[in-house]
């Protein structure tokens, strides 16, 4: 009778099968996500974006390493922070630079890649040869979120000396590839954390803290409004809109009617004028034009709050433009952060504006980052060296001066808090 050859055995031939499969198993977990604003910027140029490569590894490696601090935290210290972080996204360690040990690839890139500009300059009817001061914008962006994306006219207005920079419409599919084999089950389960807030409330390309470059990823669970709780921040949401880019324009309509809307961050035209809306309703415009001793003719500084910079939380720097500079008002404001010793006059905003996948519709949202908090307590100036605080700290002084800025007046006594509440009235 044949003897059965050792090697043919069955449970030995799977146990070998099973090694190798595991040994030559991808590593790679994918990930298919779709563009659902416009892309803005994301090339090796500033608010360019690169036609050849439009969505970039290295930028989405970047987003995902800032989105496991938040998803993450709190951590016990900054140092307990530094050698988690260095041993799973590599750096400079204790004593030798650290090889990341999370590696990113995009591939399979389809839909539309040709940018298209965001605005367009037209003719002014009453001043021939001249263009008008103001773009108009494409009707699938948001003009108040793109603002930087307007470009510059030459100064008879005659040409764009910056022409208004280009972006890719929503609707660009790509497929995200992430290795971390070489992690622990705990150091991957942190990363996927990271790329579930990235999915959530992140996004490609520039301006994604006003929505820009928000994607879609078909196989990962959103954040919840719970789980942002549990880590210190606040996640707002409004009621269905029928696509994507509608949830993502109410969110940044929100936050223009909070600050400039009239009569709620602005005054009613007044009678006669030619302007679209009458003053501010915040403190800022005035507190300019005391600092300045300038202001045109029925334009003095009036409102009751002098010491603080509120809309500083939201973001810094701020440029503050009085159309009326050549009838007395000051010259053009650029409100912005003590940095102390480090270089820089730009503050990110802790406030993030989306639309927002609840499972079965898209939402406009407003997240408010863990520890959002500091940003109310920023020191701001004008570049003359004299800076104060955004925000006081004492509670009863905080309610007084909301209490005396219209748009806060019954809404919370913080700038962003307020605005939360605003963004959720309907």
């Amino acid at each position: 009778m044949r003897q059965l050859n050792p090697a043919l055995d069955p449970q030995t031939a799977l146990a070998d099968w099973s090694t190798a499969t595991s040994a030559n198993a991808d590593p790679w977990t994918h990930y298919t996500c779709k563009l659902v604003t416009p892309l803005y910027g994301g090339g090796v140029r500033a608010a360019e974006v690169d036609t050849a490569m439009p969505i970039r590894a290295a930028g989405i490696r970047g987003q995902l390493r800032f989105w496991w601090r938040i998803a993450n935290g709190p951590f016990a210290s900054s140092a307990e922070m530094f050698q988690r972080e260095v041993a799973i996204w590599g750096g400079i360690g204790n004593k030798n630079p650290v090889a990341s040990k999370v590696a990113v690839r995009i591939d399979r890139i389809t839909g539309q890649t040709h940018p298209e500009p965001a605005f367009i300059y037209q003719s002014n009817p009453n001043k021939p040869g001249e263009l008008k001061t103001m773009p108009d914008a494409a009707d699938w962006i948001d003009s108040y979120a793109l603002f930087p994306a307007r470009g510059e006219l030459t100064k008879d207005k005659r040409a764009a000396e910056v022409p208004p920079h280009k972006l890719i419409r929503a609707g660009l599919g790509f497929r995200l590839g992430v290795r971390d084999a070489d992690l622990t089950a705990a150091q991957r389960a942190e990363v996927t954390a990271a790329l579930r807030w990235w999915a959530s409330f992140g996004g490609v390309g520039a301006r994604t803290r006003r929505g820009l470059g928000a994607v879609q990823v078909s196989n990962l669970p959103l954040v919840t409004a719970e789980e942002v709780a549990q880590r210190g921040g606040q996640l707002c949401v409004r009621a269905v809109e029928k696509t994507a880019e509608l949830a993502w324009k109410m969110s940044v309509t929100r936050l223009r009617d909070f600050r400039q809307g009239i009569d709620l961050g602005r005054d009613p035209r007044s009678p006669g004028s030619e302007s679209p809306a009458g003053r501010s309703r915040w403190p800022e415009p005035d507190i300019i034009r005391h600092q300045t001793r300038r202001h045109s003719h029925g334009h003095q500084p009036t409102h009751p709050v002098t010491t603080v910079y509120p809309r500083a939380a939201f973001g810094l720097p701020i440029v503050f433009h009085f159309k009326d500079e050549n009838k007395g008002e000051p010259p053009q404001q650029l409100l912005v952060p003590d940095m102390g010793d480090r270089k820089g006059d730009r503050m990110a905003s802790q406030l993030i504006l989306r639309p927002y996948w609840d499972g079965k519709n898209w939402r406009p949202a407003a997240l408010l980052l863990p520890g959002w908090e500091a940003a109310l307590t920023v020191r701001a100036g004008f570049g003359d060296g004299t800076f104060k605080r955004a925000w006081p700290t004492a509670p009863a002084e905080r309610q007084q001066l909301a209490a005396q800025i219209e748009p806060m007046q019954k809404r919370g006594d913080d700038p962003l808090t307020a605005f939360l509440h605003y963004f959720e009235e309907r």
